[in-house]
């Protein structure tokens, strides 16, 4: 049986990750709740104090993927992803250092966010899973899992919290999505042809959906945090 195309799986991979992603945004109670008729302002601000912590942790995951990495095709892509994600050796273009700016534009002070278990429990779930998994490409699939979610995820929240902070810098949630998207697409085509090489879709599947559910896991905690009452 001839392998599959790597258009064909690419494509395979975009439509399976679109429509869980899109399920489990549907079904999640944060973004049930996400909207511009029901978010104040004091919860605008519970969440971007919160979400610091978990923009900050991007790189190491990154850094961790990257180490598992045992052909030069991943190392590649996940190397250029991290020098970006790190501003490309400019400490003050981070990702990170983006998000604080939008935050210290609109005077939100993350320090006055409470101890975060539960941005810990997401942080070291995918970190002990990418880094102890068996199967680099299950690895693989479960970092992709966050790639895929960033447009979605920053979208839906830029669209209730841009009107609050009109003076805001929010750089981090436009041209800063545009480079997302651009991961997504060096992403794809990186497990298409790993796939390609080694036919092993269903650790990529199976990767993907861990890493999603530790996203669902943490959102939902979220909810609880952000919408206390």
């Amino acid at each position: 049986m001839s392998q599959p195309s790597l258009t064909s799986v690419e494509d395979h991979f975009v439509e399976m990750f679109t429509s869980l992603i899109d399920k489990s945004l549907e079904e999640s109670p944060f973004f049930q709740g996400w909207c511009k008729e029901s978010v104040d302002t004091a919860e605008a601000t519970r969440f971007l104090a919160t979400f610091d912590a978990l923009v900050r942790s991007f790189p190491g995951l990154i850094a961790c993927g990257a180490a598992r990495a045992t052909d030069p095709d991943t190392r590649t892509v996940l190397a250029v992803n991290l020098y970006q994600e790190c501003g490309e050796g400019n400490l003050k273009r981070t990702h990170h250092a983006i998000f604080r700016n939008f935050l210290a534009t609109a005077s939100v002070d993350p320090a006055t966010a409470p101890a975060q278990t539960f941005t810990d429990d997401w942080r070291e779930g995918l970190s002990s899973y990418i880094g102890g998994i068996d199967s680099p490409l299950s690895a693989l699939g479960a970092l992709a899992a966050g790639e895929f979610l960033a447009q979605p995820v920053l979208s839906r929240i830029f669209d209730v919290i841009g009107p609050m902070y009109p003076e805001a810098d929010v750089e981090y949630f436009t041209t800063h999505l545009d480079l997302e998207t651009e991961h997504v697409r060096e992403v794809a085509g990186l497990l298409g042809r790993q796939v390609k090489i080694s036919s092993s879709v269903q650790d990529v599947e199976e990767g993907f959906k861990f890493g999603l559910k530790t996203w669902v896991n943490y959102f939902d905690c979220l909810s609880d945090y952000v919408f206390i009452a």
